[in-house]
């Protein structure tokens, strides 16, 4: 960002008054910033991904460079210095010219005096100049904190910086820089057309979410709102929506059994282009997520996005929560090798990309309501995070084992993909398959099987009905898409949200690796810990039934106590103590499980919740440091707690009919 910005040297050679210098020496500066106030208070420093925020650093006696962002440089009259520049970021690649610089202009002796009252107005304990006299400039400037950014900012020769950078390689490949370090023009199509203002409290909110202005950024100060003039996530996540239905017919009365016989390549690739198109390189993901808020109780699940699995882990437990992130299964075909991109390789891909428009058809309602938000992974939208995470996951789990059976539902979803793959086969390899595996098998029993196959496929929604290329021309990839647990941890400290997981293997790493070392989960909540292990929790299967329980308001009341749970958590000392707390759980107890016997249809599944409250919340140092680089985030943060579901099994005969 500082390569990017306005570089300008100026000099102190016709002044009186020399530069000093401080244990401070890079010094920052924002305009709408008292150095007074909280978020400056010592060591803090205003942002320097802020608008305003100005960098100055005395090079000697006569000589100081500062950093000024072009934005601020060619709009000094600006009112939003506190707001995040464009495509503000702190690792990433980046193209300038290193020899453009501004060194024409001499500063008066009031100039330098300014600078220097800067200068010391940072310092923590030393100070030091040629002259005694030059250790007090607070003696002689008389301006207000505000009227130094009219020294610090540049006047002319603006034109050296800024412009588009275009690359050409000996490969014939090419690159692309504008003014801000964006790789794409992709952001035009991103941008409003017409940027809300002068929103009413009852108006929808202007970040784009589902809610009312005044339930959503009114309370927030200007600078960690989430941007205006861009397409948010919910909106971005419902353009993903209307192009996969206009791409496969569906709003022209395309049925799914239509897309299952017809699902071409040129589809598979314009999906991925229509997803990688929202989510270009430049794109800052963490000024897109919801912002932390006192009333709603957010929960990260930290588990693989199926259409198979997500009415039990997420839509079923939308009644007990707010609202729920986790990680889109979509791929950005852009980011990968040709062999393995959706985008260049598409044939490949017809099995995976079937479920995972099943799975945002499924989540469209809750989408559009702003209840799930469907987030890309955080490594794979930013290539530096990525990176980071990679590195910090693999020496984590060096030499880790999932627990025996922590991912035995994994493993069930991997038989049932096996099962599928031999349906689709063509019809000579399904005879040569079942010879192999049923040698006693008769023609007139490998017809039967052939017929039992097609029925499965006919009555299986994500299976493919065309038959697959035998050999390397039909495999297909069979993708389980997560989040880990430091881009889990990094969604739910930005987004203020708890963890859920389902699965023994992301339960046991949460309690090994994000905690301190050997602590306990918090005595002090041990009876709501109890509490809530008492209670057999239904989970409704149905979406429909689910959306009508959000839509009306029919939330059992354990929702409401969860969130104060997190509240008394995050906030030690206030809240409902957890005696109190446990007792209105248990209180809560009848009327969650009053709707815990199944209907006749079997679609409601039995839950039990276990609780997990370390003493110092979810908390790793790589995660802050990810928060820093990634996200600005200046103040150390924790998860509150966890929820592990652990849901009833099956008889073993349900089992092997489902």
């Amino acid at each position: 960002m500082w390569a990017e910005g306005v570089r300008e040297v100026v000099s102190a050679a016709d002044s009186d008054v020399k530069f000093v210098v401080t244990d401070h020496p890079v010094t920052v500066y924002n305009a709408h910033i008292s150095p007074m106030s909280s978020g400056c208070a010592y060591p803090l420093d205003p942002m320097v991904a802020l608008l305003g925020t100005q960098t100055v650093f005395a090079l000697d006696a006569n000589t100081c460079l500062i950093f000024t962002h072009l934005e601020y440089a060619k709009e000094p009259d600006r009112q939003d210095l506190t707001r995040l520049r464009t495509n503000a970021r702190h690792l990433g690649v980046g193209m300038t010219r290193t020899d453009a610089f501004i060194r024409d202009r001499r500063l008066s002796r009031d100039e330098v005096i300014a600078i220097n009252h800067l200068l010391k107005s940072r310092a923590k304990r030393c100070i030091a100049a040629a002259n005694k006299d030059w250790l007090y400039p607070e003696r002689h400037f008389s301006g207000s904190w505000a009227q130094i950014a009219k020294v610090l900012l540049p006047g002319d020769d603006l034109w050296r910086f800024g412009g588009e950078i275009y690359v050409g390689y000996r490969d014939g490949s090419s690159a692309y820089w504008d003014e801000h370090g964006r790789r794409s023009k992709a952001h035009e199509f991103l941008t409003r057309k017409s940027p809300r203002k002068n929103i009413a409290a009852d108006d929808f909110c202007g970040c784009g979410s589902a809610y009312a202005y005044k339930d959503c950024c009114q309370h927030l100060p200007a600078v960690e709102r989430p941007p205006w003039e861009v397409y948010g996530l919910r909106e971005r996540n419902l353009m993903l929506c209307n192009a996969i239905q206009g791409i496969l017919g569906l709003n022209e009365g395309m049925s799914w059994e239509g897309v299952r016989r017809t699902l071409s390549d040129d589809q598979v690739q314009r999906i991925h282009n229509a997803f990688a198109g929202l989510w270009p390189e430049d794109t800052d993901l963490a000024a897109l997520l919801p912002r932390p808020h006192p009333k709603k109780l957010r929960s990260v699940h930290i588990g693989i996005s199926d259409p198979r699995t997500i009415e039990a882990t997420v839509l079923g437990w939308l009644p007990y929560v707010d609202e729920v992130v986790l990680v889109n299964p979509f791929f950005l075909g852009t980011r990968m090798k040709p062999e393995f991109s959706p985008i260049d390789s598409p044939s490949g891909h017809k099995m995976q990309t079937l479920k995972n428009v099943l799975l945002v058809l499924k989540l469209e309602p809750f989408i559009r309501a702003g209840v799930v938000h469907l987030v890309p992974d955080p490594g794979e939208v930013s290539a530096a995070l990525g990176q980071h995470v990679r590195e910090v996951l693999t020496h984590r789990t060096a030499g880790w084992k999932p627990p025996k059976g922590g991912l035995h539902r994994l493993l069930k979803l991997g038989e049932e993909e096996h099962r599928r793959v031999i349906w689709m086969l063509p019809e000579a390899s399904q005879r040569h398959y079942i010879a192999k595996h049923m040698p006693e098998a008769d023609e007139a029993m490998i017809d039967r099987v052939i017929a039992y196959f097609k029925r499965q496929a006919e009555a299986d929604p994500y299976a493919l009905l065309q038959p697959l290329p035998v050999g390397d021309a039909g495999a297909q990839f069979q993708i389980y898409k997560g989040l880990n647990l430091e881009s889990a941890m990094y969604l739910a400290t930005l987004t203020g949200s708890i963890i859920h997981v389902d699965t023994d293997a992301h339960w046991e790493q949460l309690l090994m690796d994000a905690q301190t070392a050997g602590a306990p989960s918090q005595q002090a909540w041990a009876p709501v810990r109890q509490a809530l292990a008492e209670i057999t929790f239904p989970v409704d299967l149905d979406p429909r039934r689910v959306a009508e329980r959000l839509s009306t308001g029919d939330r059992p009341p354990i929702s409401k106590l969860l969130r104060r749970l997190a509240h008394s958590v995050s906030v030690p000392g206030t809240g409902s103590t957890p005696h109190a707390l446990a007792t209105q759980v248990r209180q809560a107890r009848g009327k969650v499980e009053r709707k815990a016997t199944p209907p006749d249809d079997n679609s409601v599944l039995k839950a039990r919740l276990e609780l997990h409250v370390p003493a110092a919340g979810f908390f790793r140092q790589e995660v802050q440091r990810l928060l820093v680089m990634f996200a600005g985030a200046t103040r150390p943060r924790s998860v509150p707690y966890a929820l592990r579901l652990v849901f009833d099994e099956p008889e073993a005969d349900d089992a092997d009919a489902s």
